[in-house]
């Protein structure tokens, strides 16, 4: 995948390793990010493979590397585009430490939720800001798509758990834990006979 995050920054033209490091930053980092590290041993790959071709200038007395994308590259990269996306799984500690809450006291999990309020704020913060600076520089691309998702995002986020925080400082047994929708005696039944054929695997819900 790191890979292919790089070609596609070479798609918008030749850059240096720091320069697609600092496009991230204001990018891609906020949904698959990768470390300055890692991108030159990734780069090297790409190389090798025939994948982008390196120039070096001398600029300052510094030697300057300069990454541009082959047309083997440029096929590698459209051939990943053109493939369907996987739908990934939630990789999200909070919900993990969530999930075994009942071994926590009710300050730690009132701690834990405030902080991460505050986490979510800033995030919200710095995306809104982002926006504002490429209003009308972005507006129809693709790439404003990925930023205004993000800010849903982090919406829904900031609501759910300032209901969830609402829930657990009054102290419920469940709190924080959605209502379920009425159903009617046929779904009820039809659960019921679900629940009994249940394994082990579904344990905690």
């Amino acid at each position: 995948m790191q890979e292919n995050i790089l070609l596609g920054f070479l798609m918008l033209g030749p850059m240096t390793g720091y320069e697609v490091k600092k496009a991230m930053g204001g990018s891609t980092r906020f949904f698959f990010n990768t470390s300055l590290g890692s991108i030159y041993p990734a780069f090297r790959r790409l190389e090798e493979s025939g994948m982008v071709r390196l120039d070096q200038r001398l600029e300052k007395g510094r030697s300057k590397k300069i990454y541009s994308i082959t047309p083997r590259g440029r096929r590698k990269f459209l051939a990943w585009l053109e493939k369907s996306p996987k739908l990934a799984n939630v990789r999200e500690e909070s919900l993990l430490k969530m999930f075994f809450y009942e071994h926590a006291d009710g300050p730690t999990r009132i701690r834990h939720t405030r902080d991460y309020i505050a986490a979510i704020e800033g995030r919200l913060s710095e995306l809104l800001s982002l926006q504002d600076i490429l209003k009308g520089v972005l507006d129809e691309d693709f790439r404003m798509s990925t930023l205004d998702f993000g800010i849903e995002f982090y919406r829904f986020q900031l609501n759910w758990y300032t209901k969830f925080l609402e829930n657990l400082e009054k102290g419920g047994a469940h709190s924080g834990k959605p209502e379920l929708s009425p159903r009617g005696p046929r779904q009820r039944g039809a659960r019921k006979k679900s629940t009994e054929v249940k394994t082990n695997e579904n344990i905690g819900y």
